[in-house]
């Protein structure tokens, strides 16, 4: 047992150290009471040690624990034992905006677009509740790995810190608190601040999305502030040529130097977001679900016919066997094509029973498939990919020139007993086979490039984006007549919007709530209809 397990009184198992700096060292750790995995961020000495500090940083910390928003990692509970102060928050599985600009480069707009929507939600949620978080950064906006979702973490830790405390990365100057390089002028003067200077700060989190660094740095702290309070930041447009229109002019509006210049509200900034269309539409789980099994049944028929052509090329230079003992297995390879377009069939039907129309699924699907093309887009500038890449390349090339030795090995190995027929031995055997391995894997080392689209991918967009995918789906649905309470709009207005957050209402352009009961009771029927299956 750790010392930090002891002084918790044996509350919570460490398992491994996430990150450590200024504001102490963040572990994951289990509740044990609670058996959940839980952030736990241990706060340096400085803070149980002064006695107005500590009562301070608990005050407002039970104010951030009383949050309850999708967008806001939650505080599950303040310790305060034998010296240590901690406090234990939700245990996001992914990594924050810095770290994933650091894995891999500079983000792209749609992805930098939803980040600004989902933290302006979380902050129009806490300004509503009188509470500026004074300290938004890369490092306090996690993205979730499995649903992309950003979600805003230590509100309330930042108004914590006074003049008796000093820590790296933190600057104080009076009540000024924060990180100097994204925070606002009204900030670093020390006036008093409200909803708008967080706004400031998620516009520079923005451009350091968009760029891959900080767009004001300097030597030293004070250096930094000058900056922040004299100088006027560049266009977007001229950080990244390839922004919207809109997003640049949301951003520029974001980090104005005068406060009355900026969004008035968060709700403001989500409200010009929505307006542009700027987030990616979201896809519904069924439609996400039928994707992949329609790009299955599409490797499938391809394999089918490959195998195919080549049984049946085989069987008919075989003059010993009939042809169709030679198919046989090409007859039970048939069956498995049929089941899986049986299967794929039946998901087709249950979405038409949930309401979607055949122009919802195939616009879920062309926003799978762009989804993946984007992601190829964002990695394309990236330094370390494209340093792999090159790697790999040599790698697979090499392979081949192997695989051709040995297999030219091979061959002066082999000792010839008729006119068409070769002994070959072990030796000769192994190697031949070793050659064809490393020849298969150079092959798809080769064609299989982060930056390209793949052959299956190529398919998908011919076969089921087009005519035959929109016949299968309709002859799917014949017959059945959509629900009168199913969803019967856009891919991006789907059932899945029913988990955003509760301050969605601030869309003025948004989904009513009778839209959104709708969707709720499609996305029932295709669950019911889920679980009946098989």
């Amino acid at each position: 047992m750790t010392d930090i397990e002891r002084a918790l009184d044996g509350r919570y198992r460490i398992e491994r150290e996430l990150g450590r700096g200024g504001m102490g060292a963040v572990y994951l750790a289990r509740d044990l009471r609670l058996d959940r995995p839980v952030a736990l961020k241990v706060l340096p000495p400085e803070f149980a040690a002064n006695a107005a500090l500590r009562e301070r940083f608990l005050r407002e910390t039970r104010t951030a624990a009383s949050f309850s928003h999708p967008n806001i990692v939650p505080v599950h509970g303040v310790e305060e034992h034998d010296g240590v102060l901690a406090f234990a928050m939700g245990f996001v599985e992914g990594e924050g905006v810095s770290e994933r600009v650091k894995r891999q480069g500079p983000m792209d707009p749609r992805s930098v677009a939803r980040m600004l929507t989902d933290v302006a939600y979380a902050l129009a949620y806490a300004h509503g509740r009188g509470v500026v978080h004074r300290d938004i950064k890369p490092d306090n906006i996690m993205i979730e790995r499995a649903t992309g979702r950003a979600l805003l973490m230590d509100f309330g830790i930042s108004r914590t810190i006074s003049t008796q405390v000093e820590a790296a990365g933190l600057t104080r100057v009076g009540e000024v608190v924060g990180t100097p390089e994204y925070m606002s002028p009204e900030q670093a003067s020390g006036d008093n601040v409200d909803g708008r200077s967080d706004l400031y700060s998620l516009g520079l989190v923005a451009l350091f999305a968009l760029t891959g660094r900080p767009v004001i740095t300097g030597e030293t702290t004070q250096q930094i502030i000058v900056r922040q309070l004299t100088e006027k930041l560049p266009p977007a447009k001229s950080l990244r040529a390839d922004l919207p229109d809109a997003l640049a002019e949301a951003i520029d509006r974001c980090v104005l130097k005068e406060p009355a210049s900026r969004f008035e509200s968060a709700e403001s900034l989500v409200e010009q977001l929505d307006r542009a269309q700027l987030a990616a539409p979201e896809v519904p789980l069924p439609i996400r679900l039928f994707a992949h099994e329609a790009g299955t049944l599409g490797l499938v028929l391809a394999f089918f016919l490959i195998i195919g052509w080549l049984m049946y090329g085989l069987a008919a230079e075989n003059e010993t066997r009939s042809t169709f003992d030679s198919l046989l297995p090409l007859i039970v390879l048939l069956g498995v094509v049929i089941t899986r377009v049986m299967q794929a069939s039946s998901e087709a039907r249950r979405m038409a029973v949930a309401g979607f129309s055949v122009a919802d699924v195939l616009k879920g699907m062309r926003a799978v498939v762009d989804e993946r093309e984007e992601m190829r887009a964002q990695l394309r500038p990236n330094v370390e990919v494209q340093k792999r890449r090159r790697w790999t390349v040599r790698i697979a090339l090499a392979q081949v020139v192997v695989s051709i030795v040995l297999f030219w090995a091979a061959l002066q190995l082999r000792v010839q007993v008729g006119p068409r027929s070769y002994d070959v031995g072990v030796g000769a055997t192994t190697m031949v086979i070793t050659s064809l391995i490393l020849l298969g894997v150079s092959f798809v080392l080769l064609i299989r490039s982060p930056f390209r689209m793949p052959v299956g991918e190529r398919l998908f967009r011919v076969i089921w984006l087009g005519g035959f995918g929109r016949w299968f789906l309709r002859r799917a649905a014949r017959g059945i007549k959509p629900s009168a309470t199913a969803s019967t709009g856009s891919t991006g207005a789907s059932a899945v919007v029913v988990a955003a957050p509760a301050t969605n209402s601030a869309r003025s352009n948004g989904a009513t709530l009778g839209d959104l009961d709708r969707r709720v009771h499609a996305l029932e029927q295709w669950q019911r209809s889920q679980s009946g299956k098989g």
